[in-house]
């Protein structure tokens, strides 16, 4: 759509969303003229939001009053911004930021506890991270270890150390050949992929004529791998969920408790960042119908330790939100979080 749009109405669109971002009221033709455009009139800059209008990126609640923008304008501006690049952190905000992680931090939730609180002070919104270590932890070897009776031990071997040492019971004598067999079948199908690998993978394709008569002992094993990833899944933790209600288009009360229900509800707040991609630096969605969000804009960016993604942090706020702030400040975080993991990841 945005490409229908000629230079003076992206320019004029523009300046709809930042002054509607500030003031949260109707954006009329002189208000856009005089902050913005003073060399173009005021009539011709009402010809071009009626034109946008029958476009479909801005509304005009009442007759006589100025325009609004609609999801498609916010995301042509959000569009633009990514180009462009966000604005700049202050100095006292970018200092503000640096005290909060001065004090060492021994744990990975006190990492992003910490992370969340700066996000969401500094740009006044919700916010969320969403740390994702245990997803990356590499199977690199699955040991069988027979016991007296027909009990063997199970160690899985990860790039984060043992993960489990579990025992399990079999029937019968348990033969020196079958362990071999079981270990060689096991390291077969998991060793080398990531526990985030194996979430909602069909593992019963991986099974073939070579696993024969070892299914019991596969499923065992594949039963402590799921428990470990339901023990060690997101760690999500969120700030700030009041603050949206200092935002008029939460005064309704109906609105204010479907949104407080899904953001006090960690799983929720996981369901709705799960379209997020994690090979992608930035994600910007503008409502999400049926969520207790839909008049929310969520802005996700993923954060890394070396070149592995590790985990997400970002914003929940009104679609009016200051974008070009909330980039800015995620942008710094992604290079402060990442830093503080990596000597964190050091120190070990």
């Amino acid at each position: 759509m945005g490409k229908e749009l000629s230079e003076r109405k992206k320019k004029i669109l523009h300046a709809l969303v930042d002054v509607y971002i500030t003031t949260g009221q109707p954006v009329s033709s002189a208000d856009i003229q005089k902050g913005y455009m003073p060399e173009v009139s005021s009539a011709t800059i009402r010809a071009e939001l009626s034109a946008l209008e029958a476009l479909g990126y801005v509304d005009q609640p009442h007759t006589s009053a100025g325009r609004v923008p609609l999801k498609p304008a916010y995301q042509l501006y959000v569009g633009d911004i990514e180009h462009m690049g966000a604005r700049a952190l202050t100095d006292e905000e970018t200092a503000f930021i640096r005290s909060k992680f001065a004090d060492k931090l021994s744990e990975v939730r006190d990492i992003s506890k910490r992370a969340a609180e700066i996000i969401s002070d500094v740009t006044n919104y919700t916010s969320f991270v969403v740390s994702s270590r245990g997803a990356s932890v590499v199977i690199e070897e699955i040991k069988l270890v027979p016991l007296k009776g027909a009990r063997v031990l199970v160690l899985i071997v990860t790039s984060e150390g043992i993960i489990a040492d579990k025992t399990i019971d079999f029937e019968g004598e348990v033969r020196h050949e079958y362990m071999e067999s079981a270990t060689r079948m096991l390291n077969n199908v998991f060793a080398g992929r990531t526990i985030g690998e194996l979430e909602g993978m069909d593992l019963d394709s991986e099974l073939n004529a070579e696993t024969d008569g070892f299914r019991d002992i596969f499923d065992a094993v594949l039963a402590i791998i799921q428990t470990y990833m339901a023990e060690h899944g997101d760690d999500v933790v969120v700030e700030g969920a009041l603050k949206m209600l200092d935002y008029p288009e939460y005064n309704n009360v109906e609105d204010a408790k479907n949104f407080l229900a899904v953001i006090s509800d960690h799983d929720s707040v996981s369901e709705l960042l799960a379209d997020t991609e994690d090979s992608i630096e930035f994600s910007v969605r503008i409502g999400k119908e049926d969520s207790g969000v839909d008049k929310c804009a969520i802005i996700t960016a993923a954060y890394k330790v070396g070149d592995e993604v590790v985990g997400r942090a970002g914003v929940i706020g009104p679609e009016r939100m200051d974008y070009k702030k909330v980039i800015g400040v995620l942008e710094y975080m992604k290079k402060a979080l990442g830093t503080v993991l990596d000597n964190d990841k050091d120190d070990e």
